[in-house]
This record gives structure tokens, C-alpha cells and sequence, in this order.
């Protein structure tokens, strides 16, 4: 089980940076192996997708017109009139078809209230059974449009956008396809789509394809558009015979493109070795096809840089068409294949670049391991014993809970040069088979000055082991990414004794101790600290009377000097009384209910009422005293 933990490579050395590149590519041999298994279907639907995806790819079709003539079908449902019509024009099987077939679309084209979709259906109906010709193309432009304003949905621009290429109306296509473009959706800036999914957007992107090239435009698509356009059909999944049929479409479309988006990735094996030196790398189109006007002195390792140091140590290096694959391009790497680690390869394939993360395998070797007994506290030299790799301890060594193991190697390439690895540690299990197997411990090695140490304290180790003494065995696992020979080196035993309390291994474990181990903790019940107790009843009653002392100090010397207290026979004071009692009614609602931002929000008009209302009244008592 460790060594295969060990040997999960290059989990990171499959990153492909994704700035100009495709992801991925639509796997064209698993659409076709659907689209081959849909010509077994009774379903008129799935039939007609799958004749209509083989002829897409040019892939040979089988003889289907007695498996059309007997399929049974809905003659009044127009979908299926479609379908029937438009699968036995591709398979040139017209003959089978009966001229009732004519009715449903005709009798849709009469409606006063049909949809676009139906018109789309009945136009292309009647186009396969040759009787689809447009009397005046102007007035059923300007239905189409009308119908359009009522729903303007991306699929309905599809069927208007398909409608006016049996019509011969492209160039309205083309005043159109660039707004339409702009509307689609985004997801997670990488992808577009319309509304509708994969049916909208073969439908749209196919139709606009097709109108531009027979008005011998350049596409409408830009760059960005083109590459999340195709993110998006290449990462789509799909089953059905309709649905690779449309994902063929659009993926059909974005290839044909120019400039074409491209897929660099690298095919097959993503490391090199001591015997194998080179990867190979696939450049293809959306659909797999060799990029158009690509020419291979064009494709070049701009730079391999080791990303343990940021060293280059590869540059400006061509690589090798691989004969007769002509997607196929061939990197060696002999330079550095002595150089073991993961490396970041920088691609360009003419205008387009893209970064590969590859592995350079390499050997790893122990030149030899030190293991020591000792002291806890160091009062004794520890005893060392040393063994070399692959061989065991001749003795199964003795450590109490008193003292500590240490475990001192050091790692080495097959040029014997000092290398440090993602993964170094020590697994400590019981000796026997007869042990519960989830008794175990592993500790990682800490690197220290080119070596690697472990250092074990036996009494600390104790709980993890469940404090049971006896025989243990050690193992050293050591493994990277980039090591094409991860260890696992049984070193042999040692016989731990963890004191007098614990059980001997393989012994009953108590029942105190094994639900302590095992079992679930106790429940923590938290505990608040009690209220303090209150004073008597009388010292509370005593404080408030102190505390209300100074206020009825105060109310008895305004009642005396209430002569003095009398307001001036104006509306001023009045004004100025309310205001500032109002502003003090508000500091009591402060405490009670109200928070600090609402009661200055309530205390700013009050206060410039109360400053200009007193303003205003001192004035006036000043010219009342000038008077008398």
C-alpha cells in the first residue's frame, strides 16, 4: 500500500498552461463509434444524427434506406417529418418517402402563428424533398424578422441565421453575426456558450461558418471568442447520437476557422529516463486534424527550466516531426535526462506557446543508515549501528521509554550526488502478523545538512502504539515525482518497553485503557462561573437615595427660586425650552433602545434648532435689559 502511495507521479507535472492553447480536443473516434452505433436505432431522431455526424466527418455510411423506408414515425408531427426527410436526402434515399410528407410542413407554412423553429423545420423539410424553392425573399425576410422581435432568443437567431442561407439572404447574416457573437454567456472566463446549450450554439456557429464562407468573408470569430467557444465544445461530454453530431458541428465550424485554435499537449509518457530520452508531443486542431500552414522547423523547445531552482537548462531546441503522424513531434531530452527533477518546458508552434511540465526519472540510493540507542537526555553516548542498504539488523534491538532512537541516512543520485526527496519517513508497526494491523506509526525525516534524521523519543511514541511493548519493525520509505526507483527498505526490529503500566503486545488491551485509546472522549460539559450574590435589599435602596440626593437637591432650589424661573412672554423660549428638552429625551432613549448613529441622526436638527432658538432668546433678553 506505501509503495503505491509513493509512486503517484507527476500528479503535478501534467499542469499545461492554458494562455493561448487548448485544454483538450474532441475525441473524433469515440463521436464516430456513437454516430456507427445510432444507424441501429429505430428512433427517426437518433438516426437522422447519426447520419448526419458520419457525413460530417466523411466517414462511410452504411446502406440505410430499407432501415428508413421501415421505421415508424408520426407523419403529422413536423419534428419527425424533419428528421425523416433530412436523413433519407443525406443517405439518398428519397424514393422511400411518401408524398404525403408534403402536408405538415405545408400546411405549417400556412399558419398565421408558427414559430421560428417550425418554419425552420418545414423550410428545410420541404429543401429535402427538393419542393423547399422561396418565392420573394424580401417579404419572408421581413416575417422572419417580425417573428424574431416577438423572441429574440440566441436559437431563434440560429434558425433565422439558417433560414436566410436556403434563402440566400446571407448578408443580413452578416450585418447580424457579430452582435449575436457578443451575446453569447461565459463561463469561468474560459468558455462561451449561447442560451440553449449545444444545440444553439452548433446551430449558430455552423450557420455563421457557412454564410461567411460562401460570401468569401473572414470570420466574424475573433481570437478569444474562437478559443472559449471551442473550451467549451471540447469540454463538453456526450452519449448520444444527436449530441455528437452537434458537438461535430461546432467543433466542425471553429476548426475550419482561420486562424484555427490548436491543442498542445504532450502524448503518451510525461517523464524521460536514463533509457528513454524523449517525450512526444501532439499538435492538432479542435478535431484532431495536423494545424493548417504549421510547418515544422516552427515548432521549438523555447526553454526548459528545472523548477526546484529556476535554472534553464535547455534553449531554443527544435523538435522532430515523428514519421508518418504528422501531429506528432518528438523532444529529446538527452541533455538532461543526468538531471533528475521536474521541468518546465516552453513550447512555441508559430505564433502560439505553451508550457509542459515534464519529469526527469532518476535513480535514488541509501549509501547507508546509522541507527542509535540512547539516553533521553544525552548523559550517555547512544550506541550506533550501521547498516547498508538493502540489508537488515543481524539483532533485534532494546529501547525502554528512558530512552530515544535516532535514525540517521543519507539519500543519493547513481552519480553519488546528495539529492533530497519529497517523501522521507519511517514506519514503525508490530513485528508480528498476529498484531492488529492499525497499530502503526510514521514519522518524517527531517533533512539536516545533506543527511536525514528521525529522531524517536520511546516514551513519547508510547500512545501512538498504544502503549504496547514488544517487538517492532521499521521501514524507511523514500520516494519523489521525479525518482523512478521509490524505496521501501525494511530495516528490521526493535524491541520497544514502554514501563511497567503497559500491556505486551499482542496482550488484551483493558478496557479503560482501550475505550481511552479507541473508544470516543468524554463528553466536555461546559461550566459557567455562578453570579456573585447581591447585597441586601436595604444597601440597594440606600445607594439609589444617594444617588438621587443631588436631583432633589435640585428640584427643591428651583422650587424656591421658582419667581426667578418664570419663562419671558415669547414664542422664542418656548421654542428654545422644548428644543433642549427634546435633545435630553433623546440621551434617555440613547440608553434605553436607541444605538448612536440613530440618535445623532434625530439630534443634529435639534441641536441647530436649540443653538438658533437660544441664540435668538439671549438677544432678545439683552434688548429687554437695555429697555429698562
Amino acid at each position: 500500500m506505501y509503495i503505491r502511495v509513493i509512486c503517484v507521479l507527476f500528479i503535478s507535472s501534467l499542469a499545461l498552461s492554458q494562455g493561448n492553447v487548448l485544454q483538450s480536443t474532441v475525441n473524433v473516434k469515440k463521436l464516430q463509434g456513437i454516430l456507427e452505433e445510432g444507424l441501429k436505432s429505430k428512433d427517426v431522431g437518433a438516426l437522422y444524427f447519426a447520419i448526419k455526424g458520419l457525413k460530417q466527418i466523411n466517414a462511410k455510411i452504411p446502406e440505410v434506406c430499407d432501415v428508413l423506408k421501415s421505421l415508424k414515425y408520426d407523419i403529422s408531427n413536423l419534428e419527425q417529418v424533419f428528421y425523416i426527410t433530412n436523413a433519407a436526402a443525406l443517405a439518398n434515399c428519397l424514393t422511400v418517402l411518401s408524398p404525403e410528407l408534403l402536408g405538415t410542413p405545408t400546411r405549417t407554412l400556412d399558419k398565421k402563428d408558427a414559430t421560428l423553429q417550425e418554419i425552420y423545420y418545414a423550410v428545410y423539410s420541404l429543401k429535402a424533398m427538393g419542393k423547399g424553392t422561396i418565392m420573394d425573399k424580401e417579404d419572408s425576410l421581413k416575417n422572419l424578422i417580425q417573428l424574431l422581435k416577438k423572441d429574440d432568443s440566441p436559437a431563434n437567431y440560429g434558425y433565422v441565421f439558417a433560414l436566410c442561407e436556403h434563402m440566400g439572404c446571407g448578408a443580413w447574416t452578416a450585418s447580424h453575426a457579430e452582435g449575436v457573437l457578443l451575446a453569447a454567456d461565459e463561463t469561468d472566463a474560459r468558455a462561451l456558450h449561447f442560451d440553449g446549450g449545444l444545440p444553439a450554439t452548433a446551430l449558430i456557429l455552423g450557420s455563421i461558418a457557412r454564410t461567411y464562407k460562401s460570401l468569401k468573408k473572414a470570420s466574424p470569430l475573433s481570437e478569444e471568442q474562437r478559443y472559449k467557444f471551442s473550451n467549451y465544445v471540447s469540454g463538453r461530454s456526450v452519449s448520444t447520437p444527436r449530441g455528437a453530431a452537434l458537438m461535430l458541428e461546432a467543433a466542425t465550424a471553429l476548426a475550419d476557422d482561420e486562424p484555427s485554435p490548436i491543442c498542445i499537449v504532450i502524448k503518451g509518457k510525461k517523464y524521460v529516463t536514463s533509457e528513454s530520452d524523449s517525450v512526444e508531443i501532439s499538435i492538432t486542431d479542435l478535431i484532431g486534424r495536423p494545424v493548417r500552414g504549421l510547418k515544422p522547423e516552427e515548432v521549438v523547445a523555447q526553454s526548459a527550466t528545472r523548477l526546484a531552482d529556476d535554472v534553464v537548462v535547455l534553449s531554443k531546441q527544435p523538435l522532430t516531426p515523428k514519421p508518418n503522424e504528422p501531429t506528432t513531434f518528438v523532444l529529446n531530452l538527452g541533455k538532461i535526462k543526468a538531471q533528475y527533477g521536474l521541468y518546465k518546458i516552453s513550447l512555441s508552434a508559430g505564433s502560439k506557446t505553451a508550457n509542459l511540465n515534464v519529469a526527469v526519472l532518476g535513480e535514488i540510493q541509501v549509501s547507508s543508515l546509522e541507527v542509535g540507542i540512547g539516553d533521553v537526555d544525552g548523559t550517555t553516548s547512544p550506541k550506533i549501528t550501521t547498516i547498508n542498504y538493502p540489508n537488515k539488523l543481524t539483532e533485534v534491538l532494546q529501547a525502554d521509554h528512558m530512552q530515544k532512537v535516532s535514525l540517521k541516512f543519507s539519500v543519493r543520485d547513481k552519480y553519488n550526488n546528495p539529492v533530497s526527496v519529497q517523501q522521507a519517513f519511517v514506519r514503525i508497526a508490530p513485528a508480528h502478523s498476529a498484531a492488529p494491523a492499525d497499530l502503526e506509526a510514521i514519522f518524517v525525516a527531517e533533512p539536516s545538512a545533506k543527511t536525514y534524521r528521525v529522531e524517536l523519543n520511546v516514551g513519547a511514541i508510547a500512545k501512538h502504539l498504544n502503549h504496547q511493548s514488544g517487538a517492532h519493525s521499521l521501514t524507511l520509505y523514500l520516494g519523489d515525482s521525479a525518482v523512478s526507483n521509490p524505496i521501501a527498505w525494511p530495516l528490521g526490529d526493535i524491541h520497544f518497553n514502554f514501563g511497567k503500566d503497559t500491556n505486551a503486545l499482542g496482550a488484551v488491551v483493558s478496557e479503560s485503557r482501550q475505550s481511552r485509546a479507541r473508544g470516543p472522549l468524554p463528553e466536555i460539559v461546559h461550566q459557567f462561573r455562578e453570579p456573585e450574590a447581591r447585597p441586601a435589599r436595604a444597601v440597594s435602596d440606600v445607594f439609589a437615595a444617594c444617588c438621587a440626593a443631588p436631583l432633589l437637591l435640585l428640584l427643591v432650589m428651583w422650587a424656591r427660586l421658582s419667581p426667578r424661573l418664570r419663562l419671558p412672554p415669547m414664542p422664542v423660549a418656548l421654542v428654545f425650552h422644548l428644543a433642549l428638552g427634546g435633545s435630553l429625551g433623546l440621551y434617555v432613549l440613547l440608553w434605553l433602545q436607541l444605538s448612536m448613529f440613530a440618535t445623532l441622526r434625530y439630534l443634529a436638527p435639534l441641536a441647530l434648532l436649540t443653538f438658533l432658538s437660544g441664540h435668538r432668546l439671549l438677544r432678545r433678553l439683552a434688548q429687554d435689559k437695555q429697555t429698562r
